[in-house]
C-alpha cells in the first residue's frame, strides 16, 4: 500500500490589516438663512398730506395742457357730425314734412349750419387755448377765459364750498380732466378744463385743504 501523503493543512490566508478610517469630522450646522423680505410696492402718494405740507402761490398764470387742443378738435368734429346730420334730416324733410320756407333751396340751411360748426371746431380750439389761463394765488383762484369777450373770475378760497374733478369718455382717452370749484353764491362757480388728470387731482386736494387766513372772515 502506498503511503498516504500527509494531509496538507490549509492555513488561512493572512487578512490585510484594516486601515483605520479617519474619524468623520462633524459638519458645521447650517445657519438658517433669513427669509427674503418681499418687496412692497411704494405707498401711493397721499395728495392730502402733500397739500398740507405747504402751499406756494403761482407767480405766473398757468396754461392748460396742450393736449386739450386735440381734445377740443375731436369733440368739435363729433358735434359737427351730429348736429350737421340732424340739420340735413330736418332740411331735406326725410322723416317729416319740410318745415323751412318754400323759398329756401333744399339743403342750404343745413349746409350753412354745418359749415359754421366745422369752422368753429377747427379754428376756435387754438384761440381758446391761448386765452385760457389760471393761477392759484395767495388768497384766491384766478381764472381768465373768453374768445370774443374776455372774462376774468377771482374766487376767494374762503368762499369755496367743495371742489371736484370731472372726466368724460373722450377726455379720458386723452388723459385729461377738468377742475370744478363750487361756492355758496349761485353763478360764481369756477371751471378749469384741459388739465392733466393727475394734476387735476393734485389741485383738487390742494384747494380742498387750504385754510383761510385768521384775519379773513369766512
Amino acid at each position: 500500500m502506498t503511503e498516504m501523503e500527509p494531509e496538507r493543512r490549509m492555513e488561512p490566508e493572512a487578512q490585510p490589516e484594516s486601515v483605520p478610517q479617519p474619524e468623520s469630522v462633524p459638519q458645521p450646522e447650517s445657519v438658517p438663512q433669513p427669509e427674503s423680505v418681499p418687496q412692497l410696492d411704494p405707498e401711493p402718494r397721499d395728495l392730502a398730506d402733500e397739500a398740507r405740507q405747504g402751499f406756494t402761490p403761482d407767480r405766473e398764470p398757468r396754461k392748460l395742457d396742450p393736449r386739450v387742443r386735440s381734445y377740443w378738435w375731436v369733440r368739435g368734429g363729433l358735434n359737427t357730425a351730429i348736429f350737421g346730420g340732424i340739420a340735413f334730416v330736418v332740411d331735406l324733410g326725410v322723416f317729416f314734412p319740410r318745415i323751412l320756407p318754400s323759398g329756401w333751396p333744399t339743403g342750404l340751411a343745413a349746409s350753412l349750419l354745418t359749415t359754421f360748426l366745422l369752422v368753429w371746431a377747427v379754428f376756435v380750439p387754438p384761440i381758446a387755448y391761448e386765452r385760457w389761463r389760471f393761477a392759484l394765488r395767495e388768497g384766491d383762484l384766478w381764472i381768465r377765459r373768453g374768445i370774443l369777450i374776455r372774462s376774468v373770475s377771482v374766487i376767494p378760497y374762503r368762499r369755496l364750498q367743495f371742489v371736484d374733478t370731472a372726466q368724460g369718455p373722450i377726455a379720458r382717452l386723452f388723459g385729461l380732466a377738468e377742475l370744478v370749484v363750487h361756492t355758496a353764491a349761485p353763478g360764481t362757480s369756477g371751471l378749469v378744463p384741459g388739465l392733466d388728470a393727475q394734476e387735476a387731482e393734485s389741485l383738487r386736494e390742494r384747494l380742498a385743504h387750504l385754510e383761510p387766513s385768521d384775519d379773513e372772515p369766512i
